[in-house]
């Protein structure tokens, strides 16, 4: 077998409601913005017809994944090697991620098998799955009515995103933790409460606010705090790891397993969330998980966009070191779309997968509009 193109499509469907849209800002949209269902894919094609697909693409993606043409698409540790020493330049890992998952749906689908069968699972019969509420509405009412909903279908974790940040002075530092204070009188002590603060834009954030924002936090009992600071400024995160109860969580916007043994030795991150897209697809991440493995930190990968990517990682490591698993509820309700199935878990626990290869593949009847990038 031979790869013979990589294309990137991007495809338009009819406008999307209900859980699709977005109670809060999100991507330059503002809330519940009707627009239509878009989103791009890469596509590796071969001489034998069969196709390989990942979420996501560019036309810097098209133009590395040249370099597969003619060459056997099973041979995926090769071929990482091939591209990722195309250019010296470790931001490339996340277009190398693309094509190296487009590349195991390929494998699945040649072998006729899912792709966590193919890494040496299942290790377990069902994984946990937290929810990320991204896209829903942050205002301590709402917040908490949300989570009871959640709660109430099985789910044992949630993941609340901040609204606030450091340049919103004293009352945005109140919101926060109001939010947070909602949810916890909501669902009780023994659910866990995953703090994020990707909204807040942790780039604004100083060392001084993320300390006294943890400090607030501390008595609500997070299960972790998640990107509170710029991801360069891995110093300051080993400053407030210090200063702070509640177990630090970053890692989706580092590259590669040389970034991710940084974090580790810094000692900053008690649970690490590289992402199959950024940190360079499915061969370099069981890699992360070995290494990680060995400084024993949990690995739960940001997986939003990647979900069903790293749930098939997931079923092929042990849960010791890969314990859980995020589910975004809006955002699956976009990037899955345009797919045949709809993967989500049931009563807070993902079941395997489906196959071969990662189980997805678009549905042409979804799709009103289709162009070549």
């Amino acid at each position: 077998m031979k790869i013979t193109k990589v294309r990137i499509v991007e495809v338009e469907g009819v406008d999307r409601a209900g859980m699709a849209l977005y109670e809060t800002a999100r991507g330059g949209l503002p809330p519940n913005a009707v627009t239509p269902h878009r989103e791009t894919y890469t596509v590796i094609e071969t001489d034998e017809g069969i196709t390989g697909m990942a979420h996501g693409g560019s036309p810097d993606v098209k133009a590395v994944g040249a370099l597969l043409i003619g060459e056997d698409p099973l041979r995926v540790e090769y071929l990482w090697e091939k591209l990722y020493y195309s250019a010296y330049h470790r931001q490339k890992a996340p277009t190398v991620g693309l094509l190296d998952l487009a590349l195991w749906d390929i494998v699945g689908k040649a072998k006729n098998e899912p792709v966590y069968r193919l890494l040496g699972g299942p290790t377990r019969e069902r994984i946990r799955a937290y929810v990320g509420m991204l896209g829903f509405s942050t205002e301590p009412g709402r917040a908490a009515e949300h989570s009871i909903a959640w709660v109430e279908t099985g789910f044992t974790a949630l993941k609340w995103y901040l609204p606030c940040n450091s340049l919103d002075g004293v009352d945005g530092l109140r919101r926060n933790v109001a939010l947070i204070e909602a949810v916890r009188r909501a669902v009780g002590p023994d659910v866990e409460i995953m703090v994020d603060c990707l909204l807040s834009n942790p780039r604004a954030n100083s060392l001084l606010y993320a300390i006294e924002l943890a400090r607030r936090l501390e008595e609500l009992r997070p299960t972790w705090l998640e990107e509170p600071l710029s991801f360069d400024d891995l110093d300051a995160h080993v400053r407030l790891a210090r200063a702070t109860r509640i177990p630090l969580a970053f890692g989706e916007h580092f590259f590669t397993r040389w970034q991710i043994r940084d974090i580790l030795e810094s000692g900053a991150a008690t649970v690490l969330q590289p992402d199959p897209d950024a940190a360079g697809g499915i061969t370099e991440m069981r890699k992360i998980v070995a290494l990680a493995s060995t400084y024993g930190v949990p690995v739960v990968p940001h997986a939003n966009q990647s979900c069903r990517n790293a749930v098939h990682l997931l079923f092929a490591s042990p849960e010791r070191i890969c314990p859980l698993a995020e589910w975004g509820v809006k955002i699956n309700r976009n990037v899955q779309h345009f797919y045949r199935d709809f993967y989500e878990p049931k009563d807070g626990y993902f079941q395997p997968p489906p196959g071969p290869g990662f189980g997805y593949e678009l549905d042409p009847a979804k799709i009103l509009k289709q162009t070549e990038l």
